[in-house]
């Protein structure tokens, strides 16, 4: 099987693993308690709701939340003081996309296992990491800013929004990445972890339905968001 089709199947599965929750308000209960840590800030937020918003202080940044299900949401940055709306976006499935056409795939081949991780990997920087299609907060007309260097940190250039994402919880959670700019071995390490993550998840999931397990689980949010009580 060449690398698109894999790649296919392990998009349509990290989805489905992590992003397509049994729970929502115990996804995103979780997504609040730990954004704090990637940002290098104080803890701020015990849980969001379906319509709810969060600030991203360095920035002067409010990104507000309207999820009604998993192919229908709205998300929109707003200058925290003055209230102008920068950017927004809706998602409406009503409407097709060529990602809502994508036939139904086959499985991970088992003969290629030794490609995996390298999958994962391209995947989650198309889905996460670097998004093919994004724009810069400067050309939304959000002002630039540059993290304390002497410290590591980093440029708001740096942070990339991905356009066409569909899905509102893959939308938040690379929010979560992208706006981490306190330093970039932060960001490594992150990444690093969750391709590792995925990459287990996937294998042991095959382990699971070739004993006849049945479909593996949904992955458990405290382990996506690597939280720790």
């Amino acid at each position: 099987m060449n690398d698109i089709k894999r790649r296919a199947i392990v998009w349509d599965e990290i989805e489905r693993l992590a992003f397509r929750p049994d729970s929502p308000e115990n996804w995103l209960g979780v997504y609040a308690k730990t954004l704090h840590k990637l940002w290098g800030g104080e803890a701020t937020w015990n849980r969001f709701g379906p319509d709810d918003e969060f600030i991203v202080t360095f920035l002067n940044l409010k990104c507000r939340h309207s999820i009604q299900t998993v192919s229908k949401y709205e998300i929109s940055f707003v200058h925290n003081f003055s209230g102008y709306t920068h950017w927004k976006i809706h998602v409406d499935p009503k409407f097709l996309s060529k990602a809502s056409l994508q036939p139904p795939v086959k499985r991970y081949p088992s003969q290629q296992m030794n490609e995996l991780y390298r999958d994962v990997e391209a995947v989650l920087d198309g889905m996460i990491f670097h998004p093919r299609c994004h724009t810069y907060l400067e050309d939304l007309g959000i002002r630039h800013v540059q993290l304390d260097q002497g410290k590591g940190g980093l440029k708001s250039h740096e942070i990339r929004i991905g356009g066409g994402i569909e899905n509102p919880y893959v939308f938040l959670f690379h929010l979560r990445y992208q706006f981490c700019l306190v330093h970039k071995d932060v960001r490594r390490k992150e990444r690093l972890r969750l391709i590792d993550l995925f990459k287990e998840a996937i294998r042991q999931g095959k382990k699971d339905k070739a004993k006849n397990k049945g479909k593996n689980e949904r992955m458990n949010p405290q382990k996506l968001f690597n939280f720790k009580r």
